[in-house]
């Protein structure tokens, strides 16, 4: 019984594991869209490319969600604009994302900023984790909840084929624009406990775990947030015992997860079960 009481003797964990959850919710929330557009590819770029913005935040004396907000709508930006051009979008989210990433990394390496942890900015610093942290995950949450609640049918519609959802008089372009904002807020507010390297990882493996075994979106989206919720406590008390970083325990627990899984429907196939 220690072994779940013990963590609680440190605030620390406590405000941890709030955060935790209210990430692990918001990211399952988000992922089953970000699966079916086929987007893993920018949200890991979005999330590379914020370390721009908060090393730069950091060294110029900002809040780092305000820098990483920054990086994140402008690599947004450039992505479009580059596509635009006539660049495949893979290549200019690969492009953008490298480069706001080197910016970062070269801010890093050249600065002499003890708030500069390479370390805490790529994993997660689950000690960096204060009461504004808390108020602020819980706003972005609420807010990010009763959006997909008020715009679920037509963000689902969109999802699926934008271009049927607008001849149907949805404003597809809109709903484009929202859904990269709820993007952009699960990599920014994710920042302290997973970092930058490890919040695409949130995004994709409960709800790619949830797919094995649901089959319409509603049920995968219900199951990716009851995931994604509980590979942050697991993985919190996992970090803890184990003195292994936050961002990293909470991921290999839903990565073992999703392994498990995937054997067992493999094993069943064959079987003809």
């Amino acid at each position: 019984m220690s072994y779940f009481t013990d963590p609680f003797q440190y605030d620390f964990f406590s405000r941890a594991l709030i955060v935790s959850v209210l990430i692990g919710a918001l990211a399952g929330a988000i992922g089953p869209f970000v699966l079916v557009r086929r987007m893993a590819y920018i949200g890991q770029g979005m999330s590379q490319s914020v370390l721009g913005g908060v090393a730069l935040g950091v060294v110029w004396g900002l809040d780092v969600y305000f820098g990483a907000a920054v990086a994140a709508a402008l690599s947004a930006a450039l992505i479009y604009f580059v596509r635009n051009r006539g660049v495949p979008v893979d290549t200019a989210i690969g492009i953008v994302a490298s480069t706001m990433f080197a910016v970062g990394v070269a801010v890093v390496s050249s600065s002499r900023d003890r708030r500069l942890n390479s370390a805490n900015l790529l994993f997660g610093n689950v000690l960096g984790v204060d009461t504004e942290d808390i108020i602020l995950v819980a706003l972005v949450t609420l807010l990010a909840a009763v959006v997909l609640f008020r715009n679920y049918k037509t963000l689902l519609a969109v999802t699926h084929n934008a271009s049927v959802a607008a001849a149907h008089g949805v404003r597809a372009r809109v709903m484009e624009v929202v859904f990269s904002a709820l993007l952009a807020m699960v990599v920014v507010t994710a920042l302290r406990v997973l970092g930058v390297l490890l919040v695409a990882a949130t995004l994709l493996i409960p709800a790619a775990t949830a797919t094995m075994t649901f089959k319409t979106f509603r049920h995968i989206t219900i199951a990716s947030i009851a995931l994604g919720t509980s590979f942050a406590i697991i993985g919190l008390f996992l970090s803890f015992h184990r003195n292994i970083a936050s961002g990293p325990a909470i991921v290999l627990v839903g990565a073992t997860v999703f392994v498990m899984n995937m054997l067992s429907n493999t094993s069943l196939r064959r079987t003809g079960a």
